[in-house]
Parts: structure tokens; C-alpha cells; sequence
């Protein structure tokens, strides 16, 4: 038994340097780079969405005059 709380005592270092290097809470830096990575993901969406529906606008009134003829 107590080279159990002896193996225990000894790892427990270990253990808590590996939780605080790998499994340590996010700071706030941390924070703020992953709000701005989120802002600038949903703002290039935002652009890629707007670019799309301008072109398909703009293939509709093609297709609309295309079809109507002069």
C-alpha cells in the first residue's frame, strides 16, 4: 500500500504538468484571436454568399433577355 501512495505521490507532478501544458483553459488572448477568426470566417462567407447571387442575378437577366428576344 504504500508503494502505491509512493508511485502516486511521485506521478502526481507529472501528471499535473501534462494537464497544465496540454489541457490548460483558453486566456483571453486566446479568446479574442478566436472571436476574430469567427468575425473574419462569417465575414468572407457574408462576401462569398453576395458574389454568388449577383452572378446568379445576373445569368437570370442573361437568360430572361436570351429568352424574350428583340
Amino acid at each position: 500500500m504504500l508503494k502505491v501512495i509512493g508511485f502516486i505521490a511521485a506521478a502526481l507532478p507529472i501528471i499535473m504538468f501534462v494537464r497544465a501544458m496540454f489541457f490548460r483553459r483558453p486566456t483571453r488572448i486566446s479568446e479574442g484571436w478566436r472571436e476574430f477568426k469567427t468575425q473574419l470566417d462569417r465575414g468572407i462567407w457574408l462576401f462569398i454568399g453576395l458574389v454568388g447571387l449577383l452572378a446568379v442575378f445576373a445569368i437570370g437577366r442573361l437568360l430572361w433577355t436570351w429568352a424574350t428576344g428583340p
